[in-house]
């Protein structure tokens, strides 16, 4: 099989990856996996790898002072290559587990809370040494920690639900034109049932797998609530048609994912200046997602269910 088919094959579809992740991150991590495939080499050791070099970043971010900006910077680049390695080295392998799912979510956002708490922690410590001047807080004039905390968590959830949202209908495109994601009610029922078999018999699992489980079932349904239809449930939409009003606007939606924040806050990071990545993802990024979030839902609106 050439390493063509090989890439393609270890990626969701091409029009379900973010573009970022397609030029930059998926090649280099579809070489470490092409280079580690021989060895036995499981999705959550490499996922595990991912958090530890993530949450390292987000320490690196603490510290607020340039030179460990770009050390955070490499190490959040780094992240985010195994990070798309693990879901690779699981669909080429085909050893991907329920639990292995739950633990890749739950990662990303164990790393997502270490790097926006670095990012608020070392912007207070860079203000107080003078590394930084707070342009936007020229407008506000509030006290700059209040500041500094204030767009830290504001751009921190915005993040988390425009992430959040990409998720939910690029599954959904996935699982209505490709089959290749299973419906939100077969995914609850699934992981019902592996909660209560880790219940049954805590032997085979310890607690982290029940804990992750129980987290990703949470998410899950508030996917489903997410969906809000519930004709959806019975009924699909024709995929060929999904696809065609789908197609482009599923495109928009992936520069809201975690890779666009991931890049924005490297680039920031290496410029020192990470109040331009909050900002960004409190205006023009929430701005955005609220355009498409009502475009979408004309959209899913306007759809015939057969």
């Amino acid at each position: 099989m050439s390493w063509v088919k090989q890439y393609k094959d270890s990626l969701k579809t091409i029009e379900a990856e973010e573009i970022i992740d397609l030029l930059i991150y998926r090649p280099i991590a579809f070489f470490l996996v092409k280079l580690t495939y021989p060895i036995n080499i499981t999705p959550n050791q490499v996922s595990s790898t991912a958090m530890l070099v993530g949450v390292t970043g987000g320490i690196m971010f603490g510290l607020g002072a340039p030179e460990y900006l770009s050390i955070g910077a490499v190490l959040y680049f780094l992240c985010n290559i195994f990070d798309c390695a693990d879901g690779q080295i699981a669909r080429l392998k085909l050893n991907g587990t329920k639990v292995g799912r739950a633990i890749d979510g739950f990662i990303d956002y164990v790393v997502s809370i270490a790097v926006f708490v670095g990012i608020g922690i070392g912007m207070v410590h860079a203000f107080n040494s003078h590394f930084i001047t707070l342009y936007g807080n020229s407008y506000l004039k509030l006290n700059p920690v209040l500041y500094i905390w204030m767009i830290t968590i504001l751009a921190g959830l915005s993040s988390a639900a425009q992430a959040f949202c990409f998720d939910f209908y690029r599954n959904k495109y996935l699982e209505i034109v490709y089959g290749k994601f299973t419906p939100l009610e077969d995914q609850i029922r699934e992981f019902t049932e592996e909660k209560q078999k880790l219940e049954d018999y805590p032997e085979t699992a310890g607690f982290m797998d029940h804990t992750l489980v129980t987290l990703y079932l949470t998410y899950s349904k508030l996917q489903l609530r997410l969906q809000g239809d519930k004709q959806v449930d019975v009924k699909k939409p024709s995929p060929n048609i999904y696809y065609v009003r789908n197609k482009v606007l599923l495109r928009i939606w992936s520069f809201l994912g975690s890779t666009t924040h991931i890049t924005l806050t490297i680039i920031c990071a290496l410029t020192n200046n990470l109040e331009l990545f909050l900002l960004l993802c409190i205006l023009p990024l929430n701005f955005l997602f609220l355009l498409l979030y009502f475009v979408q839902r004309k959209v899913d609106n306007s759809l015939t269910y057969i």
